[in-house]
């Protein structure tokens, strides 16, 4: 629970924002600026009760998930590259990313096929039966998204589902060991899902 002094000192802060409303209500301000300033405030307020003393003071952890909510925030109005999926891989701690944007390519036809397009659905996942997954829906039975980056935070949560099951693909650095992985589960129906991994890696995998 919040301490009088920490209430106060929130309060403070919040009203450092007040103009920055007032200006979008009155159109003052570019809408998309002002949102990201507002919306950075308030994930600072909302996190301040983590701070001892009551002191609002940004800490590292409260850094990092500001600047992950702004720039899930930032994405919705940019078109989709593989620089913005490599972010996304990064904040969703995804392993051996190399090896996932490779997935994304094959899946994918280099990003042109009808379920990145019309589903946004990078890696080909079908809506799951038992795991967590933040999926919208199903579309020509491939899972359906509402966004492309939410088809990546599925797959750091398709990622932890087999960890929690006992499977082990705690390091980034054996590319092999995650390819038998994938390999093994199956990851894919084609047979030759692998081999085409390779081909596209021009040969970094083999």
């Amino acid at each position: 629970m919040k301490t009088i002094k920490q209430i106060s000192s929130g309060l403070r802060f919040a009203s450092g924002y007040m103009e920055a409303i007032r200006k979008v209500w009155q159109e003052q301000l570019p809408n998309r600026s002002a949102i990201r300033a507002i919306l950075l405030g308030v994930i600072f307020l909302l996190n301040s009760y983590l701070v001892p003393g009551g002191s609002l003071v940004m800490t590292e952890e409260m850094k990092i998930h500001a600047e992950r909510s702004l720039f899930y925030f930032d994405i919705r109005y940019q078109s989709f590259s593989e620089d913005l999926l490599k972010k996304c891989l990064e904040f969703e701690g995804v392993k051996y990313q190399d090896i996932v944007i490779l997935q994304s390519q094959l899946e994918t036809g280099y990003y042109t096929s009808d379920i990145f397009l019309n589903a946004n659905n990078l890696f080909g996942m079908r809506y799951p039966k038992y795991r967590p997954t933040v999926a919208a829906g199903i579309y020509k039975e491939h899972a359906r998204y509402a966004h492309w980056s939410d088809s990546v935070i599925d797959y750091a949560l398709w990622q932890k589902w087999y960890l929690s099951q006992g499977y082990r693909i705690e390091g980034n650095d054996d590319n092999d060991f995650y390819l038998v992985f994938l390999k093994c589960i199956p990851y894919a129906e084609d047979k030759n899902y692998i081999p085409k991994l390779v081909k596209l890696s021009k040969g970094d995998l083999a």
